[in-house]
Parts: structure tokens; sequence; C-alpha cells
């Protein structure tokens, strides 16, 4: 419960004790983030008790939906996620499994949100950005606590992406619509910087 399986599977395969602080890799790989639209403002009116089990509530729904396809769930940022493509498990269409499941989780949401309704609980809208491009991937931290994690540029893009998103919107990158054209109708949606890089990247928008 506390370790996704496919990376208990790998920990299993090498044996634990072999686990070291360094062992990363530099790869390909698709980055997903997703958050709560205004989230703050809902959670205003909520007690914390109220607010812990409606998020408890609605990430209950997106695990599911990110492990079918093969995602591993990086971290959960409060009402955010973290999560990405292509490894421990090496997939050749990372780029097209994270976009089908932010896809599912979008249309998993507006169902939720039209029962959620009848119940007398807040309406939410999430807003959703994927990247593909090279990462380093392995454990990082320091030697009494590790975490399997992801970093670099290509991380930071696919966050602003998600900041850039509009609510209920799936905002992807140009490398990952080169992968997904084929499968994902897409349209052109802007340019956009991130902090620290000096060139705009163009985004596009999945529509579904």
């Amino acid at each position: 419960r506390f370790v996704p399986k496919q990376l208990l599977t790998n920990l299993k395969k090498d044996s634990i004790l072999d686990v070291k602080l360094g062992d990363q890799i530099q790869k390909e790989m698709s980055i997903l983030f997703s958050d709560i639209r205004s989230f703050t403002t809902l959670s205003e009116s909520m007690t914390p008790e109220e607010n812990f089990k409606f998020v408890n509530s609605y990430l209950k729904h997106m695990g599911p939906l990110v492990r079918e396809n093969n995602g591993y769930i990086d971290k959960f940022i409060g009402d955010g996620l973290m999560i990405f493509f292509g490894d421990p498990l090496d997939q050749d269409d990372h780029a097209v499994r994270a976009v089908k499941a932010a896809v599912e989780m979008q249309l998993v949401v507006r169902e939720l949100r039209q029962r959620w309704q009848t119940l007398g609980r807040l309406p939410i809208k999430i807003r959703i950005g994927i990247n593909t491009g090279d990462v380093v991937v392995g454990n990082m931290g320091s030697d009494k606590q590790m975490d399997y994690t992801v970093l670099g540029k290509n991380v930071n893009i696919a966050a602003r992406l998600e900041a850039n998103a509009p609510p209920e919107g799936i905002l992807i990158s140009e490398s990952v619509s080169n992968y997904v054209k084929d499968f994902a109708e897409v349209k052109f949606a802007g340019k956009i910087t991130v902090k620290g890089i000096e060139e705009e990247f163009n985004t596009y928008e999945v529509e579904y």
C-alpha cells in the first residue's frame, strides 16, 4: 500500500538490500501533473476533517486509472498528482498511455462532479499537463530515506503545462503531440515560457 506494485516487483527482483542511493539513469519518459482548480478556495468552506475526506475520496478514483495505464504515482501533492510513464516498466508508448490516463481522469471527474453535486458537495474541475522528454529517474534523497522519482527540465515543463491548462483541460507539449497525433485529437493552444528556460514552447490541448 505504501510502495507501488511495479516498484515493489523490481525491488524484489533486484533485492531491496542492493538498492542504493544514486541508482539513477537518464531516459525518455512522459510526466503528468494534475490538480483541482481553485482547491484552496473550495477547501475554505470545509473543516480540516471534511477536507481530508474529500481529497481522499477524489484521489481513490484517480489511482486505479493510473495503474490501468501502467503509470507510476510519484507523489500526492495535496490535491495534486505527479505521475510518470516509462519507468520502472519500459514502455515505447508512454506518451500515449499518459494521454489516455489523462482523458480517463477527466471523464471520471466529470461523472464525480455530477454525482457529488446531487449530494450537495462542491463541484470540482481538474487541470492536467503532460510533457515527454529526457529526465533522470532513480533513487534520490539520503541514505536514511530514499525517494524513487524523476528530475530535470522536462519535469518542470510538465508542471508548467498543468499550471497553464484550462479547467477540465489537458495541455501537452509538442513532443507529446508528435507521439499521440495518430491516437488523439489535438489543437494548438499557444506558447508558454518556463522559469529558467529562455525559449518559448508550443502547447496543444487534447480534445476528448
